[in-house]
């Protein structure tokens, strides 16, 4: 065995077990091996026999089998030949002190056999006494080498376990069958405040905890007893279930209950009150202006048409009103006045509605007011005056008196119309017609004003023909990497060349081009154009091009795709898609764009934040973008609520691995918040504005 005989022979005390000879002892000569002691020891194990001094007088075959060391390397020997030097003095120390006292000793012990192998015995040492005094020892030991080992890979396995469970950021709880508890981290005990008396008698049960909590209130007011029936069913299910629920601190938690395959569950539980606070964030980025807080168009759309919905035989006034002196703010003061301004303007206007009305920023210095429920006209000349009246009056801005003034134009359901865009066209009508003739006044619609939709016509008109006569023309705006400030794509943005008005930018036609429906034409156009452009790029810029409803509802896309794409290698082409789009056919937009990502097509989402329902779409649709709108991006440093939200955005990009690109960049200031903010991209008039193609290529031979 493995404790060390020599340096108990070599101790001062050790002539009480007798001093080692240097001559070879047969044990053959001995009464013992005469009398075929050991012999009768052999079945038992692994047996060995020393005289006194620890000289080993007999082993048997397993002995040697087990050691590797031959009958004739043994005797004579002690068992330090086997010494493993894997445990400490004091082991030894207390071997030698229970044996000197004349009683048995008995320990795991780590041995090395001949070969170097490691193994482990369990061995018992028994005092051998006589008449005469001690005759020597007998040890018998068993291999529990595979017992070691299994134990030393259990008790890895249990710490490792530890360790994840500890590490866990929520609660973990894992229950038996019996519903006892098995298993509880410290972050549960943390979390849900156990005493820590509950855990003082050993581990308790399910119902001892559910119990602690309900008396708490964790499950709301009521009978707790009830709240505790209720949990163990719960817990009784055996089906995998995810629960959500307030706390009575305000906090929020999430449950999970995870069956386990022989009966018993785990349970985790996570504080998710920050996620819930980003979703109320994002929810009122999705629908809220930015800025002001007000609704945005999408939720002011969606208000417009419960109120038509909900009118019965009422009147409904839409009030459309534009601020008349913002732009000269902004030019003589700066954009932080203006969006003061804009800031003063929502609070004012929300001091004027009655319960059931609302007002909204529809974006820039455009807002809207609906009445709901007039008694007469009456009452909406009289809102019409008020809105006006309060908009009049000066502002403190500065050390200085600002008035900026509004017009507002007027459509009434059901007169003016019994739809949300209908009336919104109409009040916008009003609105235009009003300010053409006097600011600072307020109009009704009035059907005459559709003599808009004959100019409109004619534009129509002239659009087709720019089309056949290749009048069109695309600019291209870079879009550049915050860092390196490289130049990594283009969008592409479509241009008229009229005859008459010069070059023509795309928010003055392309609204009318959607409404008489040239914009498939349009957009198909633009696709082809932007691709063959594209083709003689660099190989590391892409190239972005805006897709319309018309092209996802028309002839496939995909299709047009790879017939416009020749020469293009397709992970080089984005698809701007807005949110509006999505929501013509969610089915069809998911199966299309399903078919142009397997084709290596990428795709950004346009505009987010500022339409319907953005996350649900984040969620459904294979977006590698995410543009942030210029809303966001104006008067950087200075809107702590804008840069909250713009923030929220970019960070949402990155936990869905969407890449982030700012959109209306024009300082320095901008950009350096944005790449601090973790901004991948940016394009603006900072960079570059839209240019042709010409000039587009010489940005790409030089930097910006």
């Amino acid at each position: 065995m493995a404790f060390n005989l020599d340096r108990l022979v070599s101790s001062a005390s050790v002539s009480r077990l007798g001093r080692r000879k240097s001559h070879s002892v047969s044990f053959a000569d001995t009464s013992w091996g005469k009398r075929g002691f050991a012999s009768a020891l052999d079945q038992f194990g692994i047996v060995s026999i020393t005289d006194p001094g620890g000289r080993i007088l007999h082993v048997n075959d397993e002995f040697i089998r087990l050691s590797g060391y031959s009958r004739d390397e043994l005797i004579g020997r002690t068992h330090a030949i086997l010494n493993s030097s894997h445990h400490p003095k004091t082991f030894w120390a207390e071997a030698y002190r229970t044996l000197a006292g004349g009683k048995t000793w008995r320990a795991q012990v780590r041995n090395r056999g001949k070969s170097g192998r490691a193994y482990w015995v369990d061995a018992l040492i028994v005092p051998l006494n006589s008449r005469n005094g001690l005759k020597g020892f007998l040890s018998v030991q068993r291999d529990i080498t595979e017992v070691v080992a299994l134990r030393a890979e259990s008790e890895e396995r249990a710490s490792i376990l530890q360790t994840i469970v500890e590490s866990f950021p929520g609660g973990i709880t894992a229950f038996d069958k019996d519903h006892n508890v098995v298993l509880c981290n410290r972050r549960q005990r943390e979390l849900m405040h156990y005493p820590d008396e509950l855990f003082a008698n050993g581990q308790p049960t399910a119902e001892d905890l559910y119990r602690v909590e309900a008396n708490r209130g964790e499950y709301g007011p009521g009978d707790a007893e009830e709240h505790v029936r209720k949990q163990l069913d719960i817990a009784s299910r055996a089906i995998p279930q995810t629960i959500e629920r307030r706390r009575p601190n305000g906090t929020y938690l999430e449950t999970r209950y995870i069956p386990l395959a022989h009966g018993g569950f785990v349970t985790t539980q996570l504080d998710i009150t920050g996620r819930k606070l980003d979703q109320e964030t994002i929810g009122r980025l999705v629908h809220h202006d930015a800025l002001t807080g007000l609704p945005n168009r999408s939720l002011f759309l969606d208000r417009m048409r419960s109120s038509i919905a909900g009118r019965g035989q009422e009147l409904l006034a839409l009030h459309c009103l534009n601020l008349d002196n913002l732009k000269l703010v902004n030019e003589s003061l700066g954009d932080l006045a203006g969006d003061e301004l804009l800031k003063r303007t929502a609070q004012r206007l929300s001091r004027l509605l009655g319960d059931s009305d609302t007002a909204a920023r529809l974006g820039g210095d455009d807002f809207a007011v609906i009445q709901a429920a007039p008694k007469s006209i009456n009452d909406v000349e009289a809102m019409a005056k008020r809105i006006i009246s309060m908009l009049s009056e000066s502002i403190g801005l500065d050390g200085r008196d600002i008035t900026i003034g509004t017009s507002v134009g007027v459509a009434v359901a059901p007169t003016d119309g019994t739809h949300a865009v209908e009336l919104i066209r109409n009040a916008d009508a009003a609105l235009r017609r009003t300010k053409s003739l006097a600011r600072g006044t307020y109009g009704f619609f009035e059907p005459s004003m559709h003599e808009r939709l004959r100019q409109r016509l004619r534009m129509e008109m002239e659009m087709r023909e720019a089309l056949a006569s290749n009048a069109f023309e695309l600019h291209y705006q870079p879009i550049v990497n915050t860092k390196t400030l490289k130049i990594v794509g283009c969008e592409a943005l479509i241009r008229w060349r009229h005859p008459e008005r010069g070059l023509v930018p795309a928010s003055e036609f392309i609204p009318i081009a959607e409404e008489c429906g040239i914009i498939g034409q349009i957009g198909d156009w633009v696709l082809k154009t932007a691709c063959a452009e594209a083709s003689r790029w660099p190989d590391d810029v892409w190239i972005a091009v805006n897709i319309s409803a018309a092209q996802f509802s028309g002839p496939s896309l995909v299709d047009k795709v790879l017939a416009v794409s020749k020469g293009l290698p397709l992970s080089q082409l984005v698809l701007e898609i807005t949110e509006t789009l999505l929501m013509k056919n969610r089915d069809i937009a998911a199966a299309t764009l399903d078919r142009l990502k397997k084709l290596g097509v990428r795709f950004a989402i346009d505009d987010f934040g500022t339409g319907f329902s953005s996350l649900s779409y984040l969620q459904s649709f294979p977006f590698d973008k995410i543009k942030i709108d210029r809303s966001f991006v104006s008067n950087i440093a200075n809107q702590k609520r804008s840069a909250t939200l713009r923030r929220s955005i970019i960070q949402l990009g990155y936990n869905l691995g969407m890449t982030s690109v700012a959109e209306g960049v024009e300082s320095k200031q901008q950009l350096d918040l944005l790449r601090a903010e973790g901004c991948v991209e940016a394009q603006g008039f900072l960079f570059s504005p839209a240019v042709p193609s010409a000039k587009i290529r010489e940005l790409f031979a030089s930097p910006l």
